[in-house]
């Protein structure tokens, strides 16, 4: 795909997502919750980045574990906004501190300056632990789509570069393979179509970069060992279903805990915009995953 074209197509699509999905007939608004809520602006790899962190009302006074949020759109749509009340949502269900990342887009910012930025995002909130009233020996890290790919890909770099892992990992309907053309994945009614599917590695790598690389595509690790256990769902109609049940299992195969879900009848994105009954229970099922794994193991250290 020529420059310019990736460059017009990008500009466009980002531009209509926000009205389409806010304003879209399907769209799904959760409950109301009480949080205290503050933002910061980091310097990271990737310029300055803003993080958006709620507290849960009734538990301002203790340090608690943490969930970090990372929105989807295909790498180059979407923002930190899109998951502002679900986030609020988890953080008072929960209860957690969530942050709520708005990482950079692509084209603009690209591969491996993406994944850093996540990273060091991490770092920030580790070094700054205790001002924040934060438990970051106890965190979560999550995406949606394009955040779940740069959620599985930093826990590959974390591991790799020998820093702290998160307690779980949470992938909604993460891209994981940027190798396999959208037109080779399978094609289901109602999926991302193979045109705007194409955006997302255009977007987001350079023409030169291995997109078999794991932090571009951790479905093709070699080695998913010494992880942290994971929850994956997607919808059933989407074409990233297969890749994210083909990492479960290749997980569970290294010895890593891992949980698939399908959510029958819906589409992608449905967390957001669908059926309300089947979002409800995704963001419930994301409530339940971080009590496990997150509130189980301070009861541990108490």
């Amino acid at each position: 795909m020529h420059t310019w074209k990736m460059h017009l197509y990008t500009a466009l699509l980002r531009g209509l997502q926000k009205p389409l999905s806010r304003f879209s007939p399907f769209h799904i608004e959760p409950p109301s919750a009480d949080t205290a809520d503050i933002s910061y602006l980091l310097e990271t790899t990737a310029g300055f980045t803003l993080v958006y962190i709620y507290y849960p009302q009734k538990d301002l006074h203790t340090s608690l574990p943490v969930f970090v949020n990372l929105h989807g759109g295909g790498f180059f749509m979407g923002q930190a906004e899109d998951d502002e009340k679900w986030g609020k949502y988890i953080a008072a269900e929960t209860p957690c501190v969530v942050v709520n990342v708005d990482y950079h887009l692509a084209p603009k910012t690209q591969f491996p300056d993406s994944l850093f930025e996540i990273r060091d995002v991490l770092l920030w909130l580790h070094e700054h632990n205790s001002t924040l009233g934060l438990d970051m020996g106890s965190y979560s890290l999550g995406g949606h789509s394009a955040g779940g790919n740069l959620a599985a890909a930093t826990v590959l770099l974390l591991r790799d570069t020998g820093l702290p892992l998160p307690r779980v990992q949470i992938l909604d309907s993460p891209i994981l393979d940027l190798h396999t053309n959208p037109r080779c994945k399978p094609a289901v009614s109602g999926a991302i179509p193979a045109a705007v599917a194409d955006l997302f590695a255009a977007s987001y790598l350079k023409d030169s970069q291995d997109r078999r690389h794991p932090y571009i595509s951790p479905l093709y690790a070699k080695s998913l060992e010494e992880l942290p256990p994971a929850l994956l769902f997607t919808p059933e109609f989407d074409s990233l279903a297969l890749e994210a049940n083909d990492y479960a299992a290749r997980l569970r195969k290294a010895g890593t805990p891992a949980s698939f879900h399908t959510f029958p009848g819906t589409f992608h994105a449905f967390t957001h915009n669908g059926k309300k009954e089947s979002a409800y229970e995704a963001w419930n099922l994301i409530i339940k995953t971080l009590r496990l794994h997150l509130l189980s193991s301070i009861s541990e250290n108490k």
